[in-house]
């Protein structure tokens, strides 16, 4: 390129862009100067955005996809599978809702339930990081009304390493079902969780106990200490910044986006009965958020890029929690060990490291997994809770396998010959 082909010195990029017009095959106008062919191609180069390489096709996950929606396991599934940022595979079986027949797409909707807990875990390390607590802090510091809170600090809850009791799992049908009817406030939430007895199951920091209420009072925390509602905050420092578009808590249980959820019934017509989830409001901090998998892949690769927290947040997030004894908090023991992080499960698939978290709700199932060091993430959501439905864990468990074979050998990696255990969720 010569010194004539060079754009115009007061002619900025802003101008440029902001005055791009059409002339001719040949030429372009731009703020009205006349740019030759030569001149053109360095506009063009200048706005034009790479193309995303063509998908891959994986004629095996395809079928195993298809057959979990024959089978009657899930009316759709949507799956995406990424690696560096970049999109392997992203795709959709089957039907968001049975009412209209709408396709599942890598773009719609589900509620993730359980995955929502590391996003809780993130917003407390991001108010960690600007002073504005410390995960050493004791939860009476922000919610002093809560029995025994002064005994619990914000990392053993964000490690599942508190003794708190869960306000969830065994609660009475009379609440969760009005649960799925109506918006709840957090201090009618906190009356709801301090009114599960015991307060404490086991001693803070004396082992690895899965506790909902842990999770929902994080959330709660992260509303008083950043004065933001906390699907303000899920959409302003999480979602915006790692470019999430699809991401987001719905604000009412009568106005929820996305799609239905279902529970298998061989009797039913549809051979599906159609499940309201729990609130939103109700889940809080525990598993409120709903996403999509090609924004859960972005998401966890922002993540692991320190686009969201600190370099020195995500070691700690992903690291073994330590209890009072000084031994790692332990998820799962025996052949597939795991331990626990910050809203996070960690184990390995033969040598390789993973981070993962599984999710489930009424209507809803989903599994979320990341490969750090080979920067690969699988995500799997349905809109079925399986139900006690046969082979639907198994159904779920080859999707994940296969996922990660075929993602580790386009990289040449030798994938484990098993996948690990499930994880949290």
């Amino acid at each position: 390129m010569t010194p004539d082909d060079t754009i115009p010195p007061k002619l900025n990029r802003r101008a440029l862009l902001a005055g791009l017009t059409g002339a001719g095959v040949g030429a372009l106008t731009v703020g009205g100067l006349y740019l030759s062919t030569q001149k053109a191609a360095v506009v063009q180069a200048i706005t034009a955005k790479a193309a995303p390489p063509p998908l891959k096709s994986w004629p095996t996950l395809d079928a195993l996809g298809e057959q979990m929606v024959a089978a009657k396991l899930t009316p759709g599934l949507s799956l995406s599978v990424m690696h560096d940022g970049v999109m392997f595979y992203s795709r959709g079986f089957g039907v968001a809702r049975l009412d209209n027949n709408e396709a599942v797409t890598p773009q719609t909707g589900f509620r993730i339930a359980s995955i929502t807990k590391h996003f809780a875990a993130s917003a407390i390390l991001l108010l960690a990081e600007a002073g504005k607590l410390s995960i050493d802090d004791s939860l009476a510091k922000y919610v002093p009304e809560y029995p025994q809170a002064a005994d619990i600090t914000l990392r053993q809850m964000m490690s599942h390493t508190s003794g708190l009791n869960d306000y969830i799992n065994g609660q009475s049908m009379v609440i969760l079902t009005e649960a799925q009817q109506r918006d709840y406030s957090a201090p009618e939430l906190i009356d709801i969780m301090s009114r599960r007895r015991p307060i404490l199951r086991h001693q803070p920091g004396q082992t690895w106990a899965y506790s909902n209420t842990g999770f929902t009072l994080l959330g709660i925390v992260a509303e008083r200490v950043s004065g933001m509602a906390l699907p303000d905050f899920v959409a302003e420092r999480l979602a915006k910044p790692a470019g999430l578009t699809r991401t987001a808590i719905d604000r009412s249980c009568h106005e929820i986006s996305g799609c239905a959820g279902y529970r298998p019934n061989y009797r039913a017509e549809q051979k599906f009965d159609l499940i309201r989830p729990i609130s939103p409001s109700f889940a809080g901090g525990a598993g409120a958020i709903r996403s999509t998998t090609e924004d859960l892949c972005l998401w966890h690769h922002a993540l692991m890029e320190g686009k969201v927290i600190k370099p020195e947040s995500l070691a700690a997030m992903l690291s073994p929690a330590l209890l009072k004894d000084g031994t790692p908090a332990i998820e799962k023991r025996g052949k597939d060990e795991m331990n626990y992080g910050f809203g996070l499960a960690l184990g390995h698939e033969g040598p390789i490291r993973f981070a993962s978290h599984g999710g489930r709700i009424n209507g809803f199932t989903g599994h979320l997994r990341s490969f750090p060091d080979q920067k690969v993430t699988v995500a799997i959501l349905y809109n079925s809770d399986g139900g006690g439905a046969p082979g639907f864990r198994a159904a779920q468990r080859g999707l994940r396998v296969q996922s990660t074979t075929l993602a580790m050998q386009e990289l040449g990696i030798e994938p484990a010959k098993t996948e690990s255990a499930d994880g949290a969720g």
